[in-house]
């Protein structure tokens, strides 16, 4: 799906998209966009957008460490979210 990339400027637009079925997602994700929105590029931003498409047990399942996404750039991602917060002790 092909979106308007001026909405990636725009954190709301990613807050509504981080909405998800399950809370324990929209504490993950919204706590990634709070510690780190202003250091993504707006290439991070289009693979976050990418990221959001996938169904949230598949985005829980990299986020709780049972999978990994097959996508470098996509592995990559993953573990910032989890970095920012989520897996910190």
């Amino acid at each position: 799906m092909q979106q308007n990339t001026a909405n990636f400027d725009r954190i709301g637009y990613f807050r509504w998209r981080c909405r998800r079925g399950m809370k324990e997602l929209d504490f993950v994700l919204n706590g990634f966009l709070d510690k780190c929105w202003d250091e993504l590029s707006h290439q991070d931003k289009q693979l976050l957008n990418d990221m959001l498409e996938q169904q949230d047990m598949q985005l829980w399942y990299w986020f709780s460490g049972r999978e990994k996404p097959q996508e470098p750039e996509l592995k990559s991602l993953v573990s910032r979210i989890c970095a920012a917060g989520y897996h910190q002790k």
